[in-house]
């Protein structure tokens, strides 16, 4: 068994379950919702391995307004980590789009924030607009 960071047992398999639940589409939608508040409950809870697995299994379920507001909703906790904003982008333009849609304001201007100490992401945020 491995061990997550806090010397528990990593929660990376359960959550790769939920992904599996939440890409199911013939999963009925209160079983999905049921699955992605689990990850969106725990999210401040997980290490930088078990939140990139959540942003994972979010994204399985495609463009979905359900999944955009679960991503953004862990937004603020998992942008503390500069390592998770590249995930965290290609996970919003999944289930997001390149919109930027107003509820997204804060974690974009989280964004610009970490893009002043990583070229990568500065030239990566560009491609996403403001909604209209």
């Amino acid at each position: 068994m491995s061990l997550n960071q806090h010397g528990l047992p990593t929660r990376v398999p359960a959550i790769a379950a939920i992904g599996q639940l939440l890409a199911d589409r013939q999963l009925p939608a209160a079983e999905r919702q049921q699955a992605l508040d689990l990850l969106v409950q725990d999210h401040a809870d997980l290490d930088e391995v078990e939140s990139q697995a959540a942003l994972w299994a979010i994204a399985q379920m495609g463009r979905d307004e359900t999944a955009c507001t679960a991503l953004l909703a862990c937004a603020d906790t998992w942008l503390q980590n500069a390592e998770m904003a590249q995930p965290f982008l290609d996970g919003y333009a999944q289930v997001c789009g390149h919109s930027i849609v107003p509820a997204a304001a804060p974690a974009f201007a989280q964004l610009q924030q970490l893009a002043q100490h990583d070229t990568e992401l500065a030239a990566r945020l560009p491609t996403f607009t403001k909604a209209s």
